[in-house]
């Protein structure tokens, strides 16, 4: 997504719909989608929208909801190194499945 975006907010943006149903079918049906395919370089916001989809309909949020309290809290740190430190600090509390 980085390599070929070249908009800013390419993680805010939205894909077309159908790309995105696409690339979804292409991934439950057990295939490894070929991202370099034109139809998915010419609208790359697809992968990322999909992508959020994914983390979106995860039954524990990526970032799970017992650590939620100490992520806000890491993120609230006020200088940035510090805030780095927490962040590293809680990241290593995650499930194996999640911290990967």
């Amino acid at each position: 997504v980085e390599q070929h975006g070249v908009v800013d907010g390419i993680y805010r943006l939205s894909g077309v719909s159908s790309n995105i149903q696409r690339l979804r079918q292409e991934f439950e049906a057990g295939g490894v989608p070929e991202l370099s395919r034109d139809i998915y370089l010419q609208d790359v916001h697809c992968v990322s929208s999909l992508a959020k989809a994914y983390c979106r309909e995860l039954p524990n949020p990526l970032l799970t909801y017992q650590l939620y309290d100490k992520f806000a809290d890491a993120v609230a740190t006020q200088t940035e190194e510090a805030r780095l430190v927490k962040i590293r600090e809680v990241l290593k509390e995650l499930p194996a499945p999640h911290y990967r």
